[in-house]
């Protein structure tokens, strides 16, 4: 069965003055497993560097219900 997972994703870039910048965003995956909801993110961001997934946890949301 599938669930959503919410996955929480750490990206680092430097800024015009050389300090790096940590900005965290956070991506709703359906999947059957954290581990699984991972993959998924590391697959959509291929060929990305900087980012790091640093949580995965298991969603309160149900259902997804798409208008017509």
């Amino acid at each position: 069965m599938m669930k959503y997972w919410s996955v929480t994703v750490q990206w680092e870039h430097e800024t015009d003055t050389g300090r790096v910048q940590k900005t965290k965003e956070l991506y709703l995956v359906e999947s059957i497993s954290a581990t699984d909801a991972e993959a998924k993110i590391y697959q959509n961001f291929e060929g990305e560097s900087g980012f790091s997934v640093i949580k995965a946890e298991q969603s309160r949301i149900l259902e997804v219900i798409e208008g017509q």
